[in-house]
């Protein structure tokens, strides 16, 4: 085989190996443009002496539907349960569960003191992005969260959060089934739980 032919046959490969690192590179600075973004503005609200607690309510709410992909999350939590649930039974839950994410953040809001959030890098997880942050503050040492990323018809969204190591929506998912297994495996026995505000917890109940 000629020089030339083994170049050829191997032209392919490194181009695409060269491509693979600027468009990688691309798409972990969206991720962490995103999250900067989203940060800032969580903090701008929590710090804001001038906004009253439904107030910051509201904001969080409002950076919840945005920049969460609430039905990814909501389905992965819910777990084959979800299959098992009937359409109307999935809708409610998805509404339930936004509300209480709302309620049980807000419910903390109390807890933040000019704590800050800094970004220290991010790498890829298949066809998402974990972007690495640690929540600094002067009383305590710095707590890592990773924020994973996924970008879905151009717009970025996360799609899970893990503290410390340990994934939330892995957590609640179990958390979730344990609710429904003690209901006789009935997905009605977490709706009621949930509309009763009790039940499984989120990011806020375990450790964040």
């Amino acid at each position: 085989m000629t020089l030339r032919r083994i170049f050829l046959l191997f032209l392919p490969v490194v181009f695409s190996v060269a491509l693979s690192v600027p468009i990688q590179a691309q798409a972990n600075e969206g991720a962490v443009n995103f999250v900067q973004k989203m940060t800032d503005h969580a903090i701008g609200f929590l710090a804001n002496p001038d906004l009253s607690h439904d107030q910051r309510k509201a904001e969080f709410r409002g950076m919840l539907k945005k920049s969460f992909d609430l039905r990814t999350i909501g389905r992965f939590v819910l777990g084959k349960y979800w299959k098992q649930a009937t359409p109307k039974q999935q809708q409610e839950y998805l509404k339930l569960f936004e509300e209480r994410l709302v309620n049980i953040y807000s419910n903390r809001f109390k807890e933040y003191d000019g704590q800050k959030i800094e970004i220290s890098g991010a790498r890829p997880e298949g066809d998402d992005t974990l972007v690495t942050t640690f929540i600094v503050s002067d009383s305590s040492k710095p707590i890592q969260i990773d924020w994973r990323v996924r970008n879905k018809g151009g717009a970025y969204k996360i799609v899970d959060v893990v503290v410390e190591g340990v994934s939330m929506g892995v957590t609640q998912r179990s958390d979730y089934a344990s609710v429904i297994q003690s209901g006789g495996g009935d997905v009605e026995y977490l709706l009621t739980s949930l509309r009763a505000g009790k039940g499984a917890g989120n990011v806020a109940d375990n450790g964040s």
